[in-house]
């Protein structure tokens, strides 16, 4: 999950292509930096580099890019490993890494710098101690791989991808899973895994291995012990130290291993599990090792795993995936270096999904919460939101993320998936399946968590990319929210809402919190083959009250590649008191709308191709009164429960809060 990842916590995840500065002082300085930072194209520092790169300071110092642009701040600053396209890692002590980035956000060569983080993975591989879930009794988890089936009644939330088998398997479609590595000698993922996947993990301590980013992506295990803890705080201090927890990062959680297993195990091979997308190939990319992994690791795994360059290893351009998932993250607000990448994935039509977080109802992590993220939170077997799971209106989708019952003793509805035995280090040939079956005394290792709702949608992903393989990353996210089934909302349980910083368990969801509705495999893949896709895309970059705001439907797609949209129809749902329903040019693939003050309108996009049925987009437009705002889709076709103006409010306020804070990243999952 985040920028550095521990045990059973949330995975924080920042890297990026930028440029990264370390500002190095006496040995003893208490306070260490890693900064990302993104150089302009034409920036000074970058002229005559191989010049620079021989010449020194008086101390010596070998001055670089980045030295001489700390040297022009009154830093000494070095450079670190590159990420690609003008951008680099490094560390410094002697200052935090907020203050080194305000500093040098400052020159006029920087785009942006932003702190480098840990963050950490999503899974809960424990049981946690609500009472929904147990961990003694039957010997055989009852309900086996019952979040694949067609789902049995409106309020169950089987994803309903059995029934697409019969139409898409994902042949031919490559998602990389970036997290801890993989188990190659797992014998239902053998014949999976694309030899080619990557170490990106620099620091040993980090990684288990010296000699830092190699072509092995296995997972060595994360477990940390107080020797690593202090190998790894030594020589990386950050604002997220590493610490050994008890019951969360004692023992190796094989988190990629299950990841992977959920996304595209052997299926039909008369052994172990099925999986969502059979015939997808899966290409690991190992971003977290133990305490998480760095944003920069992250970033640079992003970028190679979808064939763009990264400094100092061979370019990926034999399996390049058009699908990520990333099981990871970390609180606050999407970084600039997380949305200059993923606008270079976005131009080469990447799909990133990625898991809300497991923060017990608080507000979706990044990456998350990223523009053009697919955002996923989980849900109980009956729909509802399970306890764990983060909300917000940036979340596309829920899936099932796993939950248990007290009946019996047994585990009924974890999510089943490949794992590992060992304990720490790995068990060869120790091929398991999570929550399988149940041993009295054993560490229970039930997979629950969003990291495992979110490999369901990456699977779906590429049964729709095998159908219509020429699918933008906006229409694939358009298709999954309008063919979401709607949430159920039983009597006795509260309404979900937008967080407040308060913790919330069990409730019923909304399009403003858990997205559109519950992930439906087999609706997604036949209106990918066969309906029109409407795609609202706001071209304004930061909406503002009394300024014009362009929204687009050029990239919506007839139903047939090379077919055009013969109609556009804008529908204003809800102006919220800022727009006004008269005016609208409402046929036109291009529309301006200018709000009268600060909040929302919610707006509809229905296109139609004449060749088959219509399809419809929806978004919840943010204006804000001065800070960039945000725009988070809602759905088209999906959705238990209706969003109240008070909740709207609050989504406002919420948007505001995301842009203007600065969250520490640490997560848990």
């Amino acid at each position: 999950m985040g920028l550095f990842i521990t045990r059973l916590g949330w995975r924080q995840w920042f890297a990026g292509s930028l440029a990264c500065v370390t500002v190095l002082a006496h040995a003893g300085d208490a306070e260490f930096a890693r900064v990302i930072v993104k150089l302009k194209p034409d920036a000074s520092v970058l002229r005559g580099s191989l010049v620079l790169a021989q010449s020194t300071t008086s101390s010596g110092q070998v001055m670089n890019p980045m030295g001489r642009l700390g040297a022009r701040r009154g830093l000494t600053v070095q450079d670190g490993r590159g990420i690609g396209n003008h951008m680099h890692v490094a560390t410094a002590r002697g200052v935090s890494s907020e203050a080194l980035a305000a500093s040098l956000s400052k020159d006029s060569d920087v785009l942006f710098a932003v702190p480098d983080r840990m963050r950490k993975p999503m899974a809960f591989n424990q049981a946690p101690t609500d009472p929904l879930f147990g961990n003694v009794g039957n010997a055989v988890v009852a309900q086996g791989q019952w979040y694949l089936r067609a789902y049995a009644s409106a309020s169950d939330s089987a994803i309903n991808a059995q029934p697409a088998w019969s139409s898409a398997t994902g042949d031919g479609v490559t998602v990389a899973v970036l997290d801890t590595g993989v188990r190659f000698d797992h014998p239902d993922l053998q014949a999976k895994l694309l030899q080619s996947g990557y170490n990106m993990i620099q620091l040993a301590p980090i990684s288990g291995v010296s000699g830092g980013r190699n072509n092995d992506a296995s997972d060595l295990g994360d477990w940390v012990t107080q020797t690593d803890a202090d190998l790894i705080n030594a020589a990386n201090p950050s604002d997220s130290p590493c610490t050994v927890d008890v019951g969360e990062n004692d023992f190796s959680s094989w988190h990629g291993t299950q990841v992977s297993g959920i996304i595209a195990a052997q299926t039909n091979n008369g052994i172990g599990m099925a999986s969502v997308a059979p015939d997808a190939m899966l290409l690991p990319v190992r971003v977290l090792g133990k305490c998480g992994g760095w944003d920069s690791d992250i970033l640079a795994g992003m970028r190679w795993a979808a064939g763009l360059h990264v400094d100092g290893i061979p370019d990926n351009t034999a399996h390049r995936a058009k699908v990520l998932n990333m099981s990871l993250g970390a609180p606050g607000a999407c970084p600039a270096s997380y949305k200059a990448v993923l606008a270079e994935l976005s131009g080469e039509g990447v799909v990133v999904v990625a898991a809300a977080g497991n923060n017990e109802g608080l507000a979706a992590m990044s990456p998350a919460n990223c523009a053009g993220v697919i955002g996923v939170t989980g849900v109980r077997h009956i729909g509802t939101k399970v306890k764990y799971a983060d909300v917000g209106p940036e979340v596309s989708v829920a899936a099932p993320g796993g939950n248990c019952v007290n009946l019996n003793g047994a585990c009924l509805y974890p999510i089943l998936t490949t794992s590992n035995t060992g304990e720490t280090s790995p068990d060869v040939p120790g091929a398991t399946y999570s929550g399988s079956t149940y041993v009295p005394g054993s560490v229970q290792r039930h997979s629950v968590g969003t990291s495992f709702a979110a490999p369901q949608v990456s699977g779906a992903v590429a049964l729709l990319l095998e159908t219509r393989p020429s699918l933008t990353p906006a229409a694939v996210r358009s298709l999954l929210m309008s063919t979401a089934r709607s949430f159920p909302a039983p009597s006795g349980t509260a309404r979900c809402h937008v967080s407040n910083g308060v913790r919330q368990d069990e409730c019923y969801c909304t399009t403003l919190t858990c997205g559109a509705g519950m992930l439906d495999v087999q609706a997604a893949v036949q209106a990918a083959a066969s309906s029109a896709v409407a795609v609202i895309t706001v071209m304004t970059d930061t909406p503002q009250a009394g300024h014009a705001i362009q929204l687009s439907a050029a990239q919506s797609l007839a139903a047939s590649d090379g077919g055009q949209i013969n109609s556009y129809q804008w529908t204003l749902l809800d102006g919220g008191g800022i727009v006004s329903s008269t005016g609208w040019n409402a046929t036109s693939p291009e529309l301006v709308v200018t709000p009268s003050a600060a909040g929302y309108f919610h707006i509809r996009l229905t296109v139609d191709d004449g060749q088959g049925p219509s399809h419809v987009d929806q978004w919840i437009v943010v204006a804000q009164p001065g800070a960039t705002a945000v725009s988070t889709s809602s759905s088209g076709g999906g959705g238990g429960g209706s969003v109240t103006s008070t909740e709207l409010l609050a989504l406002g306020l919420l948007l505001l809060g995301l842009n203007l804070s600065r969250t520490r990243r640490t997560i848990k999952a």
